[in-house]
């Protein structure tokens, strides 16, 4: 295994938008300029917890990553001890970095998305229930809460409107991606919906899931939280375009593992929008 397949071990993909989301609740809860320099010390907290859990992941599933295409690379990685080593290593150094520049609450945060997502979702929920993205999804929230805590009060109307955005998304990115390595899943016996049942279902939930999400975006202005009208007029054709890719799911003809993870592109495209109008429409110092 050569060193950019060994970096890809800590999915670093995922770490960035696990970023994205602390620095964007970061802003926004941030009040006073002076403590703008907590974003480094919250960036790099994050980005070490992020590499933990993802390598606690390839841990622990280590016995069926050799026996799925998708991930059949990373059996070649004789890590030993060393694996668990860096999983304690990473969390630990998280840990203090944030308890020094930080504080508790974002710390907890930090560790429960952390937890939930090594042991939550890799070890209690993954092979035993078609549930598992959508309880071990928790994983994706923390960061919203890491991010506000560290500048602002420990919980928000906001940073739990983040983290909700984030919790539904989840099921709509998984399953998309999941359509397209159904057999994979199958093949090692893990219950990700799409390998255990009919893909018209599949489908029926993902797009229910998905309008569910974005009326959910659309919620704020319900909820009285105070975002400008600018948000909603930039958040509709990145709504519509979420929309119309996993539409496009229910068309019985064509390649639809392609427009599967097309899909899932296209909730990638969403999260990252979602959270740049955010920070554009009400980044306030």
């Amino acid at each position: 295994m050569n060193f950019t397949d060994k970096i890809k071990l800590a999915k670093p993909g995922i770490a960035v938008l696990l970023d994205l989301v602390a620095v964007t609740t970061f802003l926004l809860g941030l009040k006073n300029i002076s403590l703008l320099w907590k974003v480094f010390p919250l960036l790099i907290s994050g980005t070490m917890a992020s590499f933990a859990s993802s390598l606690a992941n390839n841990y622990f599933d280590r016995d069926i990553d050799g026996k799925m295409e998708r991930t059949k690379w990373r059996a070649s990685f004789k890590g030993g001890i060393y694996l668990p080593l860096s999983v304690i290593s990473l969390l630990a150094f998280s840990l203090v970095i944030s308890m020094v520049f930080l504080n508790l609450f974002t710390t907890i945060w930090i560790l429960g998305g952390f937890l939930s997502y090594s042991f939550l979702y890799t070890v209690a929920l993954k092979r035993r229930t078609s549930w598992n993205i959508v309880i071990g999804g928790i994983a994706g929230s923390f960061p919203a809460l890491a991010g506000w805590s560290s500048v602002n009060t420990p919980i928000s109307p906001v940073s739990i409107f983040v983290a909700a955005m984030v919790f539904i998304w989840t099921p709509t990115h998984f399953w998309t991606l999941a359509m397209k390595y159904k057999d994979d899943y199958r093949k090692v016996g893990i219950p990700m919906l799409p390998s255990i049942r009919e893909e018209k279902f599949v489908v029926n939930v993902i797009l229910v899931n998905t309008v569910v999400l974005v009326a959910f975006s659309f919620l704020p202005v319900f909820l009285r939280i105070q975002f400008p009208v600018l948000y909603y007029i930039l958040l509709i054709p990145a709504s519509i375009y979420l929309l119309a890719r996993v539409t496009f799911l229910l068309l019985p003809r064509g390649n639809r593992a392609a427009r599967s993870f097309k899909a899932f592109l296209a909730s990638n495209y969403y999260l990252s929008i979602f959270l740049a109008i955010l920070i554009l429409t009400t980044l306030r110092f």
